[in-house]
């Protein structure tokens, strides 16, 4: 009697919470979900709010519910799987199972519209997957061979996979799984390093320009930003990043606050990363053009980083100070991603140009993202971070497992691994 009274007790608080997720999800596909309360969700569902927190912690829970199934589903996939069965294969095929159970929602490319524009809802589902990534990449290292980097490489496979959680073409998911995998599994197959037509021009070199001291404006602006940044850096250092205020940065600074949003448009996480983003930008895409002869693009994007970010091997006080503070605070470290991914068309574009392949070739694009995803890496995985650069790099090129067991390529500098 006890076991039919426990089953009928958690059916009933399974459509509960069924109840209120669809009506939240309601609210915020007409409303948006900055303008919808909590309340709002409450009375849709007919209930109290009290009665709705013992069901969902947090506004945002209420949209992303199923996310300890999605967990224990993903790390058994690896755990559970039939014997003989690759790692990388148990993750495809339950990826795509989800995917494809997605897809059969008529609500859900709503609800992947609704994520991509709200940036509270966004940033809450990378946090997610990163509880996610932890457990599984546990399974994947147990599951691969115990060799140098086998901490950091199951880190990146499992950050890998889960990227491909939300799929960039949700009407197809299979082919970019498959490219994903085929990624995952083979490295990079640097089309760049083949002989390439004549009719194929290289991107024209970038000519230097006369070298000339900067003028009066241009140090004041520089002294400017760095002071400003600089009494960021003291003010988060000391009180915490959610404790210190943008007016008192500028008093800091000696500054106006409008002065401050002149040179920090981006907001009070922009003061932590000093530098234009056009310029990360274009600085990527020229490591790529004008890479060394025989270099893959991979190389050298790991060239390109090796002296940026979290990858400086003597960063100045100021740069450790600001890389302690992205490693402690999710919303620098969010900020931190979404600057290394803005470089993602332009680096895309790039690397398919050198590789002669279409400018929207899939695996050029997935490259580019797992590549953009590593400095994100050296900061939440343990590991040293020139280390995960170094691994990580040669896992793309050489893929998974086969990374840490084979030798590297003729460019890729032993030393690395």
């Amino acid at each position: 009697m006890t076991e039919v009274t426990t089953g009928r007790r958690e059916r009933k608080k399974a459509r509960t919470r069924q109840a209120i997720a669809d009506a939240a999800l309601a609210l915020f596909l007409e409303r948006g979900f900055d303008q919808v309360t909590i309340k709002d969700v409450a009375e849709a569902a007919d209930m109290s709010t009290s009665g709705l927190f013992k069901h969902f912690p947090t506004k945002e829970s209420l949209v992303f519910g199923q996310e300890d199934d999605v967990r224990a589903g993903i790390v058994s996939a690896v755990q559970d799987r039939p014997e003989g069965t690759p790692v990388l294969r148990a993750l495809r095929d339950w990826l795509l199972r989800h995917t494809r159970r997605e897809a059969g929602d008529p609500r859900a490319a709503a609800f992947t519209d609704l994520v991509a524009r709200t940036p509270a809802l966004g940033d809450h589902a990378r946090r997610m997957w990163l509880r996610h990534e932890a457990d599984l990449a546990e399974a994947i290292r147990r599951a691969g061979p115990d060799a140098p980097g086998a901490g950091i490489a199951a880190r990146a496979v499992a950050r890998f996979a889960l990227d491909r959680a939300r799929p960039w073409n949700p009407h197809d998911p299979r082919a970019e799984l498959d490219a994903a995998f085929a990624l995952i599994a083979g490295g990079w197959p640097a089309p760049e390093l083949r002989d390439r037509p004549h009719d194929r021009p290289r991107a024209p070199a970038a000519q230097p320009s006369p070298s000339r001291p900067p003028g009066l404006r241009e140090r004041k602006k520089a002294q400017t930003r760095r002071a400003i940044t600089r009494a960021a850096l003291e003010l988060f250092a000391a009180r915490g990043y959610d404790d210190v205020g943008v007016r008192e940065i500028a008093d800091a600074a000696d500054t106006s606050i409008a002065t401050l949003f002149t040179y920090f448009p981006d907001g009070k996480a922009s003061l932590v990363f000093p530098g234009d983003r056009a310029d990360h930008i274009a600085a990527l895409v020229r490591a790529v053009h004008h890479r060394t002869p025989g270099q893959t693009v991979v190389r050298a994007v790991h060239g390109h980083m090796t002296g940026r970010g979290p990858f400086v091997t003597d960063p100045t006080p100021d740069g450790q100070r600001a890389l302690d503070l992205v490693r402690a605070t999710p919303e620098l470290s969010d900020y931190a991603l979404r600057s290394w991914t803005a470089t993602q068309d332009a680096l895309a574009a790039a690397i398919a140009r050198e590789a002669g392949l279409p400018g929207d070739d899939l695996t050029a694009r997935l490259l580019t993202r797992y590549l953009l995803l590593i400095p994100d890496l050296a900061t939440t995985a343990d590991a040293d971070a020139r280390r995960t650069l170094d691994v990580v790099t040669g896992l793309l090129e050489r893929g998974w497992p086969a990374a840490l067991t084979t030798p590297p390529r003729p460019d890729e500098p032993a030393e690395d691994h």
